[in-house]
């Protein structure tokens, strides 16, 4: 996919490796869906661009739609279900990429920001704990890649078992339903579209945990350096050690303030999207159960598995890491407190005391300001999937569906 996979890897102390190059697969994803993000698009590009932007925000979002107007009579209660699932998900993922169209100059602040902390890190042990965080974040997106793209190829390998198009979109001048050539040719354009559609989606759905690891990763080496802070320490130029202690907690409290920063830069692109995303993940989740449970037989249960999978990485990692976040800063709070303050002098005591003031404010991410990004909205996301199976149950929808169709 990338030409320098070598980013899954620790990178030795003798490469130079900034944070930003956690998110290096990621934006070139972007880029390559037409986001232009270091200024030197092309015509050839801008064309693509308009293309990309087209499709992804129109063309796909409304193919559901019409085919379920042209053709709902031909579609059996399973692969109403699962035509359903993928229409909900497309729609959020437009207004996903319609955010990071909007707010794509915010991705490059927050990175800066990031080439602002790197310099807080100087010791080889923090040098060392970076190059492993970058490596991780790496392998956190691939996994969304791996786990995307085996989504759409056993919903390809299970369409073709079933001699039925994999994602059932709208194509104005082919109708699979007629004979196998058409099934054929649009079997080939719906793997190459959509396909490209999850494709982007790695980049538009893993964005937001990816940035929040990253910014973790710092928080926690603020951490280890405010837990050292009052200590004996000599200078090798002969400064006196006041002066060292006290240079020391005001870089602190600026790699504190740079923190804050990017999380103004961050926020505004996460809010909407997670909003969006954990409303149509609780009607996805309880729509797959439905399927799975009443519907789907052997073959396409791993196809929904895999969907499953998919879904889940789109809110559980950030809700984990946000959640992981908030106790990572009580504990930042708490390490000052139990730092040597006490025995410096007047000057260091009181920026002290007015640095862990501000640390008893942890970095909270929110959806819309309505709820937080955190653990326990996501169980709360997997009782409204059970609730809407639930309701489904109670109707007797397996019945009235398979009376329909018969």
């Amino acid at each position: 996919m990338f030409g320098y996979f070598k980013l899954m890897y620790p990178a030795p102390l003798s490469e130079p490796i900034r944070t930003r190059d956690s998110n290096a697969y990621l934006l070139d994803t972007l880029r390559m869906s037409g986001l232009n993000l270091r200024n030197d698009f092309g015509v050839g590009r801008k064309i693509w661009r308009v293309f990309s932007f087209t499709y992804n925000m129109l063309v796909l979002p409304i193919s559901f739609p019409i085919n379920y107007t042209i053709h709902l009579a031909e579609f059996p209660p399973d692969l109403l279900l699962q035509s359903l699932q993928l229409c909900l998900n497309t729609w959020c993922f437009a207004l996903k990429f319609f955010t990071l169209v909007i707010y794509m100059a915010r991705l490059e602040l927050a990175n800066k920001h990031f080439d602002e902390l790197d310099e807080y890190c100087k010791t080889p042990v923090e040098k060392r704990k970076l190059r492993d965080a970058v490596a991780a974040i790496t392998r956190l997106y691939l996994t969304f890649c791996v786990v995307y793209i085996l989504y759409a190829t056993s919903t390809l390998l299970d369409g073709m078992f079933h001699d039925r198009v994999p994602f059932n979109t709208y194509y104005p001048f082919v109708n699979w339903r007629l004979d196998r050539t058409q099934l054929y040719i649009q079997t080939f354009l719906e793997y190459l579209t959509v396909g490209y559609a999850i494709f982007v989606a790695t980049a538009t759905d893993s964005y937001p945990v990816i940035y929040v690891v990253a910014l973790r990763t710092h928080i926690l080496l603020l951490k280890d350096r405010v837990i050292h802070l009052g200590e004996t320490s000599s200078s090798s130029e002969g400064t006196n050690d006041a002066d060292f202690m006290f240079t020391s907690l005001v870089d602190c409290i600026k790699a504190h303030r740079t923190m804050l920063n990017f999380c103004e830069a961050i926020k505004p692109i996460i809010s909407g999207t997670i909003f969006a995303q954990f409303i149509i993940c609780g009607s996805i989740l309880g729509i797959i159960m439905i399927n799975m449970v009443l519907f789907a037989d052997q073959s396409t249960r791993f196809g929904i598995i895999t969907y499953v999978m998919a879904v889940l990485l789109q809110t559980f990692p950030l809700c984990f890491y946000c959640n992981a976040i908030v106790d990572d800063c009580n504990e930042l709070a708490d390490a000052l407190f139990h730092s040597a303050w006490w025995m410096q002098d007047k000057r260091y005591q009181r920026v002290a005391l007015q640095f862990l003031q501000k640390l008893q404010q942890p970095m909270t991410f929110t959806a819309m300001n309505i709820f937080n990004i955190n653990l326990a909205t996501n169980i709360n996301v997997a009782k409204f999937a059970f609730t809407v199976y639930a309701i489904a149950s109670g109707m007797n929808l397996d019945e009235k569906l398979q009376i329909q169709e018969t």
